[in-house]
């Protein structure tokens, strides 16, 4: 008997090993492509470049957002540089009539608020916020260094 109680730890440990083995082997579930889902409540990508014009009196950064469709949302930018050790800043904000599902490109006029903007690296912020019909809001940022170019 003692060696039929000895060998029982070892075949439950063994077991255990075993099931815990064809488990990380097997697959989860099933995939779903990433086309079928339904697009994000709220998502903004601020792009990495604005273009300068008149002289340094606008730049125009370009967004792209999505979000539901039939929700209702508004844009927001905001963009600060060091322009000779003095900031300049800018921002706009931009009502979006209706959702469709679909990514949607803008591109916004960021005019300075006192210093003009240079060529150069500067800060970009921009919020997204959308309401669904009742239900909720949700907000999407995306922050990051950008480059202001000449046109």
């Amino acid at each position: 008997m003692k060696v039929r109680w000895a060998r029982f730890p070892l075949i439950a440990g063994a077991a255990i090993a075993a099931g815990a083995m064809l488990a990380f082997a097997l697959p989860a579930g099933a995939s779903v492509s990433v086309q079928s889902q339904s697009p994000p409540v709220a998502a903004v990508s601020l792009g990495k470049k604005a273009t300068l014009d008149a002289n340094g009196a606008v730049i125009f950064p370009t967004v792209r957002i999505t979000c539901q469709p039939g929700s209702v949302a508004s844009l927001s930018v905001t963009v600060t540089e060091n322009v000779g050790g003095h900031i300049a800043k800018g921002s706009i904000t931009q009502q979006i009539g209706s959702c469709t599902g679909s990514t949607q490109k803008f591109r916004l006029a960021v005019t300075p608020e006192q210093r003009a903007f240079r060529k150069g690296v500067a800060f970009g912020q921009a919020q997204f916020q959308v309401c669904q019909v009742m239900v909720a809001c949700s907000t999407a940022v995306d922050e990051h260094n950008i480059e202001i170019v000449k046109k």
